[in-house]
Parts: structure tokens; C-alpha cells; sequence
């Protein structure tokens, strides 16, 4: 299973743009998205470039993202390479959590901030 469609989708390129862009009708684009045709080095080296992903998270064998894998182990790189293999649904889901939060953690700040003015009173 390879994440071509996946990926279309986040970039937001339609297929007919990105058959285009590889020089293919939007028929074989589709074939190679549902794994009906085989993608050869070119269509692999090609797309890698267009999506700015490794050969291996193209082809599902890798969850990290980035063509630049030095930061493997931080923990933002970690969260993007999760967020990038959901639906835009999922991350939107995501990212209103992500804010609600940030919301909680800065009001209990300023819970903190006053009770520690008070004390000082």
C-alpha cells in the first residue's frame, strides 16, 4: 500500500494535476494510487521530490515523514509524521484538542500566577 493518494490529498492536487505533473494519464495515476500498477524508480524518485518524503514513507513502510531523519527521536518530528497519516478530518480533530489544551493549561498559568500574588499578600 503506497500513501500517493494520501499525500495528493494533503498537498490538495487534484489527480488529473499530479498525473499531469509525472507525464501520465490520470487513469494510471489512479492504478498506481489503488496499487494496481507497480511504481518504478522514476515514478518513486519523482514523487519523493513532489511530497518531500522518503522512499519509504511513500511506500507505507515508514512512518516518518521528512526526507531529513536526524530528529527522528524529538518528539515534534514524532507528532507530525502521526498527524501527516490522517485524514485533514483527523487533524483538524486534532488540532482543536491541541488548542482546548493549550487553553486549559493557560488558565490553570493563571490560576497559579494569582494564587501565588496572594499569597504574597
Amino acid at each position: 500500500m503506497n500513501r500517493i493518494r494520501e499525500l495528493r490529498e494533503a498537498k490538495g492536487i487534484s489527480g488529473t494535476k499530479l498525473a499531469e505533473m509525472l507525464g501520465i494519464s490520470p487513469q494510471h495515476l489512479y492504478d498506481l494510487e489503488k496499487g494496481k500498477r507497480r511504481l518504478n524508480e522514476t515514478f518513486i524518485n519523482r514523487l519523493t521530490e513532489i511530497f518531500n518524503v522518503t522512499s519509504d514513507y511513500l511506500l507505507g513502510k515508514d512512518i516518518i515523514v521528512n526526507k531529513q531523519k536526524k530528529y527522528e527521536n524529538d518528539e515534534a518530528t514524532r507528532l507530525f509524521a502521526r498527524l501527516s497519516g490522517l485524514t485533514p478530518e483527523g487533524r483538524e480533530k486534532v488540532l482543536r484538542e491541541l488548542e482546548w489544551i493549550e487553553e486549559l493549561e493557560r488558565k490553570r498559568f493563571l490560576e497559579r500566577k494569582k494564587k501565588q500574588n496572594q499569597e504574597k499578600n
